[in-house]
Protein backbone atom coordinates (compact mmCIF):
# COMPACT_ATOMS: atom_id res chain seq x y z
CA UNK A 1 0.00 0.00 0.00
CA UNK A 2 1.59 3.36 -0.91
CA UNK A 3 0.98 6.83 0.97
CA UNK A 4 1.25 9.33 -0.98
CA UNK A 5 0.76 13.37 0.01
CA UNK A 6 -0.77 15.84 -1.93
CA UNK A 7 -3.28 18.91 -1.73
CA UNK A 8 -6.42 17.13 -1.21
CA UNK A 9 -7.92 20.96 -1.83
CA UNK A 10 -7.18 21.09 -5.14
CA UNK A 11 -7.35 17.57 -6.07
CA UNK A 12 -11.13 18.29 -4.95
CA UNK A 13 -11.29 21.33 -7.35
CA UNK A 14 -9.74 19.45 -10.09
CA UNK A 15 -12.32 16.45 -9.48
CA UNK A 16 -15.27 19.40 -10.17
CA UNK A 17 -13.38 20.67 -13.37
CA UNK A 18 -12.52 17.49 -14.79
CA UNK A 19 -14.82 15.11 -16.42
CA UNK A 20 -15.25 11.77 -13.94
CA UNK A 21 -13.45 9.61 -16.95
CA UNK A 22 -10.56 12.02 -17.61
CA UNK A 23 -9.80 12.57 -14.07
CA UNK A 24 -9.72 8.22 -13.51
CA UNK A 25 -7.52 8.37 -16.49
CA UNK A 26 -5.28 10.71 -15.29
CA UNK A 27 -4.72 8.77 -12.11
CA UNK A 28 -4.53 5.25 -14.22
CA UNK A 29 -1.54 6.80 -16.32
CA UNK A 30 -0.16 8.66 -13.07
CA UNK A 31 -0.30 5.04 -10.81
CA UNK A 32 0.99 2.63 -13.88
CA UNK A 33 3.84 4.91 -14.98
CA UNK A 34 4.81 4.89 -11.37
CA UNK A 35 4.26 1.03 -10.88
CA UNK A 36 6.68 0.71 -14.15
CA UNK A 37 9.44 2.98 -12.71
CA UNK A 38 9.15 1.61 -9.36
CA UNK A 39 9.71 -2.12 -11.24
CA UNK A 40 12.60 -1.11 -12.74
CA UNK A 41 14.23 -0.33 -9.06
CA UNK A 42 12.99 -3.10 -7.70
CA UNK A 43 14.16 -5.44 -10.33
CA UNK A 44 18.04 -4.04 -10.06
CA UNK A 45 17.89 -4.02 -5.71
CA UNK A 46 16.40 -7.87 -6.03
CA UNK A 47 19.57 -8.71 -8.09
CA UNK A 48 21.76 -6.80 -6.04
CA UNK A 49 20.71 -8.48 -2.94
CA UNK A 50 20.55 -12.16 -4.05
CA UNK A 51 24.19 -11.15 -5.86
CA UNK A 52 23.09 -12.28 -9.24
CA UNK A 53 23.16 -10.41 -12.67
CA UNK A 54 19.46 -8.63 -13.21
CA UNK A 55 19.41 -10.76 -16.67
CA UNK A 56 19.11 -13.67 -13.95
CA UNK A 57 15.97 -12.67 -12.22
CA UNK A 58 14.31 -10.80 -15.29
CA UNK A 59 12.37 -13.75 -15.74
CA UNK A 60 11.36 -14.15 -11.70
CA UNK A 61 9.57 -10.55 -11.83
CA UNK A 62 6.65 -10.31 -13.57
CA UNK A 63 5.41 -7.34 -15.56
CA UNK A 64 3.30 -4.58 -14.20
CA UNK A 65 -0.41 -5.41 -13.71
CA UNK A 66 -2.00 -1.79 -15.18
CA UNK A 67 -5.11 -0.55 -13.51
CA UNK A 68 -8.46 -0.67 -14.95
CA UNK A 69 -11.34 1.39 -15.10
CA UNK A 70 -12.57 -0.36 -12.48
CA UNK A 71 -9.79 -0.94 -10.58
CA UNK A 72 -6.78 2.00 -9.71
CA UNK A 73 -4.54 -0.65 -8.65
CA UNK A 74 -1.32 -1.64 -10.58
CA UNK A 75 0.80 -4.79 -9.51
CA UNK A 76 3.61 -6.81 -9.99
CA UNK A 77 5.06 -9.47 -7.87
CA UNK A 78 7.79 -12.03 -7.63
CA UNK A 79 7.94 -15.38 -8.10
CA UNK A 80 10.36 -18.24 -5.87
CA UNK A 81 12.63 -19.16 -8.81
CA UNK A 82 15.21 -20.98 -7.39
CA UNK A 83 18.87 -19.48 -7.73
CA UNK A 84 22.01 -21.87 -7.08
CA UNK A 85 24.70 -20.40 -5.21
CA UNK A 86 27.07 -20.87 -7.44
CA UNK A 87 25.41 -18.38 -9.78
CA UNK A 88 26.36 -16.11 -7.02
CA UNK A 89 29.73 -16.44 -7.25
CA UNK A 90 29.92 -18.69 -4.56
CA UNK A 91 32.29 -21.63 -3.96
CA UNK A 92 32.69 -25.66 -2.66
CA UNK A 93 35.65 -26.78 -2.02
CA UNK A 94 37.09 -29.77 -0.09
CA UNK A 95 37.27 -29.70 2.65
CA UNK A 96 36.03 -26.15 3.50
CA UNK A 97 32.79 -26.84 1.99
CA UNK A 98 30.87 -23.83 0.71
CA UNK A 99 31.76 -20.29 1.02
CA UNK A 100 30.03 -17.53 -0.46
CA UNK A 101 27.04 -15.16 0.34
CA UNK A 102 23.16 -13.72 -0.47
CA UNK A 103 21.23 -11.35 1.24
CA UNK A 104 23.93 -8.89 0.10
CA UNK A 105 22.22 -5.50 0.93
CA UNK A 106 19.38 -6.81 3.24
CA UNK A 107 22.29 -8.54 5.70
CA UNK A 108 21.58 -11.32 8.28
CA UNK A 109 23.70 -14.27 8.67
CA UNK A 110 23.27 -15.76 4.74
CA UNK A 111 25.22 -12.37 3.77
CA UNK A 112 28.51 -14.77 4.68
CA UNK A 113 27.79 -18.08 4.33
CA UNK A 114 30.40 -20.90 5.32
CA UNK A 115 28.69 -24.14 5.56
CA UNK A 116 31.63 -26.87 6.17
CA UNK A 117 29.37 -30.20 5.26
CA UNK A 118 28.44 -28.71 2.02
CA UNK A 119 28.78 -30.35 -1.35
CA UNK A 120 28.39 -30.31 -4.89
CA UNK A 121 25.51 -32.71 -6.48
CA UNK A 122 25.27 -33.37 -10.24
CA UNK A 123 21.84 -34.06 -11.26
CA UNK A 124 19.67 -33.65 -14.62
CA UNK A 125 22.07 -31.75 -16.65
CA UNK A 126 22.63 -29.34 -13.35
CA UNK A 127 24.34 -28.66 -10.57
CA UNK A 128 23.77 -27.17 -7.27
CA UNK A 129 25.06 -27.28 -3.67
CA UNK A 130 23.60 -29.34 -0.74
CA UNK A 131 23.97 -31.20 2.54
CA UNK A 132 23.00 -33.61 4.81
CA UNK A 133 19.87 -33.99 6.26
CA UNK A 134 21.54 -36.86 8.87
CA UNK A 135 24.50 -39.25 8.71
CA UNK A 136 23.49 -41.27 5.98
CA UNK A 137 24.19 -41.09 2.75
CA UNK A 138 20.18 -39.76 1.75
CA UNK A 139 18.47 -37.36 2.12
CA UNK A 140 19.82 -34.45 1.01
CA UNK A 141 19.35 -30.61 1.34
CA UNK A 142 19.77 -27.80 -1.63
CA UNK A 143 21.47 -25.05 -0.25
CA UNK A 144 19.83 -21.76 -2.33
CA UNK A 145 20.08 -18.21 -3.07
CA UNK A 146 17.64 -16.17 -1.56
CA UNK A 147 14.41 -15.99 -3.97
CA UNK A 148 13.01 -13.27 -5.47
CA UNK A 149 9.77 -12.74 -3.78
CA UNK A 150 11.71 -13.15 -0.46
CA UNK A 151 13.57 -10.34 -1.69
CA UNK A 152 10.86 -8.42 -2.17
CA UNK A 153 7.85 -9.74 0.07
CA UNK A 154 10.41 -9.41 3.13
CA UNK A 155 9.24 -6.84 6.02
CA UNK A 156 12.20 -4.44 5.76
CA UNK A 157 14.21 -5.97 3.04
CA UNK A 158 16.49 -3.73 1.20
CA UNK A 159 14.40 -4.48 -2.20
CA UNK A 160 11.36 -3.61 -0.64
CA UNK A 161 12.11 -0.50 1.10
CA UNK A 162 13.28 1.02 -2.21
CA UNK A 163 10.75 -0.27 -4.63
CA UNK A 164 7.88 1.64 -2.29
CA UNK A 165 10.39 4.68 -1.85
CA UNK A 166 10.44 5.10 -5.53
CA UNK A 167 7.14 4.35 -6.09
CA UNK A 168 5.95 6.76 -3.64
CA UNK A 169 8.09 9.30 -5.62
CA UNK A 170 7.02 9.09 -8.72
CA UNK A 171 3.20 9.09 -7.88
CA UNK A 172 3.67 11.95 -5.84
CA UNK A 173 5.42 13.82 -8.78
CA UNK A 174 3.37 12.36 -11.82
CA UNK A 175 0.36 12.57 -10.88
CA UNK A 176 -0.50 16.31 -10.49
CA UNK A 177 1.27 16.18 -13.94
CA UNK A 178 -0.89 13.72 -15.36
CA UNK A 179 -3.95 16.01 -14.03
CA UNK A 180 -2.30 19.16 -15.81
CA UNK A 181 -2.03 17.12 -18.59
CA UNK A 182 -5.58 16.42 -18.51
CA UNK A 183 -6.92 19.71 -17.94
CA UNK A 184 -5.67 21.36 -20.87
CA UNK A 185 -6.98 18.40 -23.49
CA UNK A 186 -10.20 19.23 -21.54
CA UNK A 187 -9.21 22.60 -22.39
CA UNK A 188 -8.97 23.82 -18.44
CA UNK A 189 -6.80 26.42 -16.88
CA UNK A 190 -4.33 24.88 -15.18
CA UNK A 191 -3.02 26.43 -11.49
CA UNK A 192 -0.37 24.45 -9.41
CA UNK A 193 -1.01 23.65 -6.08
CA UNK A 194 1.26 25.66 -3.92
CA UNK A 195 4.41 24.09 -2.52
CA UNK A 196 3.62 22.83 1.35
CA UNK A 197 7.56 21.50 1.17
CA UNK A 198 5.42 17.78 1.11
Amino acid sequence: MLTVTIDAEKLTTWAKELSARGMRNAIRRAVDKSATAARRVALDVIAKDIGVPKARIKDAVSKVRRTTQTSLSASFTASKMRISMLATGASVTRPGGLTGRTYRLTGGGSASLNVKEAFMVNASGGRFVAIRRNKSRLPIKGIFAETPSTALGQPGATAQVAWEKEANRQLAERLPAEIQRQLLAEGIPYSAPADTGD
